[in-house]
């Protein structure tokens, strides 16, 4: 009966994830602005810049065509200094056989949960030298390449989940995560918008409920906003209808306040916990899992980073492809963010949207 009962709630799930599932592209700035871009500065209008038109595919091909990652990069364009995206609807064909994953055994993988910093996902050990650009990856498991176990890192790519980016080139990705607002927000989108850099803010639910200005600002601004779920719980502790549960309140909530806005197609695990089982699962969703290989202690209200403590940290770990992990709650992040963009570009390195990596 029990089994019986969780197929059902399965199944029921996979319903209402395909009802609420329909195709958006972005649109090109407009006078009234729009989801998913900001309005354009009429000084910056010049010289015109060829629109992206219906014949542009969604998705550009899979890196890995055994992978079973739900898309590979997504279409980009910087249209008047500002990112416009194309995304369409979330592929939840994969709903279908959602079951096979609970074939999958739970277990963390083999490299969390290492010191000095004990945690379920482990960023790897990385120093950056500002003197002389040098890279210096500190840890390796025997056999293991980019400061992860290869089985970790083979496991991340059957499923398109992201660790880094492009390794072979200069290039860095920033993303936030956003359970709650302490009033510092509009300051790192400010930031970002004054230095034309992007950004992707993993939300929760009650973070867009009540904080949809803020979620507006960043759909607006060519920003790209991730699937952070609904109550944040520990997800690998939870049934894949449960899983199910969470990533749809958290859309549910977020399409309430943009019904217009295209689907969330990017998930950040809470806590960073994370597995094999739970990449299946939100593959067969459409979601990509998304971690970092660099974090630090930032989120803590009450104690946070000196200006100087957060901006060593920043600078320290800089390394191709790196994806940042800041948490929108910090006040000293909002502070460091201006001086963290410049440095980075004089270092020589760019900043790209997330859909740059590829699967």
């Amino acid at each position: 009966m029990k089994t019986k009962l969780r197929l059902a709630a399965i199944l029921l799930a996979g319903i209402l994830l395909a009802a609420c599932a329909k195709k958006l592209a972005a649109d090109l700035p407009s006078e009234m602005g729009g989801v998913g871009r900001a309005v354009p500065d009429p000084a910056e209008t010049e010289p015109e810049i060829e629109p992206v038109t219906d014949t542009t595919p969604v998705f550009l091909p899979l890196d890995n065509p055994d992978s079973s990652s739900p898309f590979g990069r997504l279409v980009w364009n910087v249209v008047n200094g500002y990112y416009v995206y194309e995304i369409p609807a979330r592929n939840t064909s994969g709903m279908a056989t959602l079951l096979e994953a609970d074939q999958i055994p739970k277990e963390r993988f083999a490299d969390s949960n290492q010191p000095p910093d004990k945690d379920n996902w482990f960023p790897g050990r990385v120093s950056y030298d500002e003197w002389t650009g040098t890279v210096t990856y500190y840890w390796a498991a025997e056999g293991s390449t980019a400061d992860r176990a290869k089985s970790t890192l083979d496991t991340l790519a059957k499923y398109g989940g992201i660790y880094r980016g492009d390794e072979s080139r200069k290039v860095i990705y920033l993303t936030f995560d956003c359970g709650y607002e302490t009033g510092v927000t509009g300051q790192i989108l400010d930031a970002l918008r004054d230095k034309k850099a992007p950004g992707t803010f993993f939300i929760t639910g009650p973070y867009v409920e009540k904080n949809a200005a803020l979620v507006g600002r960043m759909l607006d601004e060519g920003h790209l906003v991730g699937n952070h779920t609904y109550h944040h719980y520990d997800m690998t502790s939870l049934t894949a209808a449960e899983v199910v549960g969470e990533m749809q309140l958290c859309e549910d909530a977020f399409k309430t306040a943009f019904p217009d806005a295209p689907d969330m197609l990017y998930f950040r695990p809470p806590e960073g916990s994370v597995n094999e089982w739970l990449l299946a699962i939100e593959a067969k969703l459409g979601y990509r899992t998304v971690m970092w290989s660099f974090a630090y202690d930032d989120w803590k209200e009450e104690k946070q980073p000196t200006y100087e403590e957060g901006i060593a940290a920043v600078k320290a770990c800089l390394h191709p492809g790196a994806v940042y992990l800041l948490h929108a709650e910090s006040a000293t992040n909002a502070a460091i963010l201006p001086e963290f963009i410049d440095w980075i570009r004089a270092q020589g390195y760019e900043i790209l949207p997330l859909c740059d990596i590829g699967a």
